[in-house]
């Protein structure tokens, strides 16, 4: 209707100026080379403006056609974008549900027209990994890297769980290697390395994350005393595979010193000293430990411990148990042991008697058997090894009660072991 209007106004306009441009005076002459053109002012003023109408008029139905087109294209786009939005839901619902070869195909077929290709690709290459296509895997995570660039640390992160998942530890470390160089504090990069390091056996490499993940606080409290104790108690057991005791004490010297002062590492040098029976430096460095932080676990260890003094260390154990109200049932073995290591039998018999009250077991039985022996107690001698070897093999509160054998249970229970003529302790 507008145009009706616009061409009417125009003819009209044109009537009027129409006389008036007529009589003007003047020619217009256009010359080209050798040809010239003359015509009337009139004349060329209407070539003009007929010549601006039919431009007006085409760059109308220009833009008419290509705003059609744009409107096609943006319904289409949007019927597009709805079908790959539904695919990319039900991809989601099909990895939930555990169907990874549906959940696959419906990831990639909305990929294409996807404003989340990162997702689609990521979510695509977890559901290959769980039927161990690994080449379809990592295909789909450089298309993830690529549909996001900016996105590297969450594709290489995804890459290296699941290179974990599938205890490619060599391609995992390479992964998170690269991370490190670029995000040296991130928190889940130092938590993978860390995983990655134990399973590989790189204890010193464990070790030396250790102050980064205090730091970033990725484990806190007993969650990183206990990364600390696996990677220290590694590389010290590492070294004692070896053989050689040196190896062992250069390890444990180059460790940081905050290290060297834990209690638990402190125990697990001292397990390996006794293992290399070096004992008296397991005695001076478990000495302290017992004054201050004593516990089933120090007592017991402590008890293993053949000194070159073994009088000294079972004095320096009663002065201990004394200054105690309340001490573990550990303690009497320990004191029978080290007294059978002092050759001081009747201390070794009196102390092996109160433990076989407290905790009967094999271990105290056979050191009761060995210490009669040198008693010249040889029948009761024998009982003990009997029993020893009864409660080796029946472990467990019922089966070693079933283990005892008629008129032997007195041989445990009271204030002495009536079978057994009691000695004083003297030495």
């Amino acid at each position: 209707m507008k145009w009706k209007i616009s061409l009417l106004i125009a003819l009209i306009l044109g009537g009027i100026a129409g006389s008036e441009i007529k009589d003007l005076p003047g020619f217009v002459i256009i010359a080209y080379e050798k040809t010239s053109y003359e015509m009337r002012l009139w004349v060329a003023i209407f070539l003009v403006l007929l010549f601006t109408i039919l431009v007006l008029i085409t760059f109308a139905v220009v833009r008419s056609i290509l705003s059609s087109a744009g409107r096609v294209k943006s319904w289409s786009g949007g019927r597009s974008f709805k079908r790959s939005r539904k695919k990319t839901i039900d991809g989601m619902l099909a990895f939930t549900e555990g169907r990874w070869k549906a959940s696959e195909d419906a990831m990639i077929s909305a990929a294409k027209n996807s404003d989340t290709k990162l997702i689609n690709y990521l979510i695509a290459a977890q559901a290959a990994q769980h039927q161990n296509a690994e080449v379809r895997r990592d295909a789909y995570l450089r298309q993830a890297d690529l549909a996001e660039p900016t996105a590297k640390t969450a594709v290489r992160l995804t890459q290296a769980q699941l290179q974990l998942q599938h205890n490619q530890y060599e391609q995992a470390l390479a992964s998170l290697s690269k991370l490190k160089e670029e995000t040296p504090n991130h928190p889940y990069v130092l938590k993978l390395l860390g995983r990655i390091y134990e399973q590989l056996q790189d204890w010193d490499q464990m070790i030396s994350l250790i102050p980064g993940l205090k730091k970033q606080q990725v484990y806190r409290g007993e969650e990183l005393e206990d990364f600390e104790k696996r990677a220290v108690a590694g590389l010290l057991n590492q070294q004692a595979v070896m053989g050689q005791v040196e190896l062992l004490n250069d390890a444990w010297l180059k460790l940081p010193s905050q290290y060297r002062k834990k209690r638990c590492n402190i125990l697990t040098y001292a397990q390996l000293l006794i293992e290399f029976k070096q004992m008296d430096e397991a005695e001076s460095l478990l000495r302290p430990i017992v004054k201050k932080q004593a516990d089933a676990q120090v007592i017991s260890l402590y008890g293993n411990i053949e000194s070159s003094e073994p009088a000294s260390q079972l004095a320096f154990l009663e002065s201990w148990q004394k200054a105690q109200t309340q001490t573990p049932v550990e303690t009497f073995l320990s004191m029978g042991k080290i007294a059978y290591y002092a050759k001081l039998w009747g201390k070794a018999r009196f102390f092996l008697e109160r433990a076989l009250q407290v905790d009967p077991n094999a271990e105290a039985y056979l050191y009761m058997a060995r210490t009669l022996q040198q008693l010249e107690d040889d029948d009761h001698a024998n009982d003990c090894f009997r029993l020893g070897l009864e409660y080796a093999a029946a472990p467990g509160s019922e089966a070693e009660q079933l283990a005892l054998p008629s008129g032997s249970e007195d041989m445990v229970s009271g204030d002495v072991l009536p079978k057994f003529q009691r000695l004083e302790s003297k030495g």
